[in-house]
């Protein structure tokens, strides 16, 4: 079953628009997360830059959108529609490609247990992690 963009939209209590539409239909097609830039390249001039940032910020603020920046200092954004779905990312450090990975069960305990004993010794109060593993893709090694 595909996922509609205007599901997407209402199903979150955000007005159906045209830009948002157009949007949301280019991060759907990518089906991972994208840099910045490649999406105003694919939106074209159907969406004006400045609108494009605008939607993806209310994006983020209604929790659709997770946005993270690489090695390379690029800007990357990903539909998070499936938000109890956690999970990392692994990025080439040659060509920016950007997958989604995730972690087996065991190791995302470990992991939150040594978070925990982090927050335990520090003044920090940790409310999320994220895993970022750097390498070269099969293109490109």
């Amino acid at each position: 079953m595909s996922i509609k963009a205007s599901d997407v939209l209402s199903e979150n209590n955000i007005s159906v628009t045209l830009p948002r539409l157009i949007i949301i239909e280019e991060m759907l097609a990518f089906g991972k997360p994208v840099t910045i830039e490649l999406l105003i390249k694919k939106v074209g001039n159907k969406v004006a830059t400045s609108t494009l940032y605008r939607v993806l910020k209310d994006f983020k603020n209604k929790g659709i959108l997770e946005e993270f920046t690489t090695p390379e200092n690029d800007t990357v954004v990903e539909l998070s529609l499936n938000e109890h779905v956690h999970h990392h990312h692994v990025f080439c450090s040659k060509c920016g490609e950007v997958e989604d990975i995730t972690l087996s069960e065991d190791i995302e305990k470990q992991l939150g247990v040594e978070i925990l004993n982090i927050q335990a010794s520090s003044e920090y109060r940790i409310k999320d992690h994220t895993l970022e593993l750097i390498g070269l893709c099969s293109s490109c090694k």
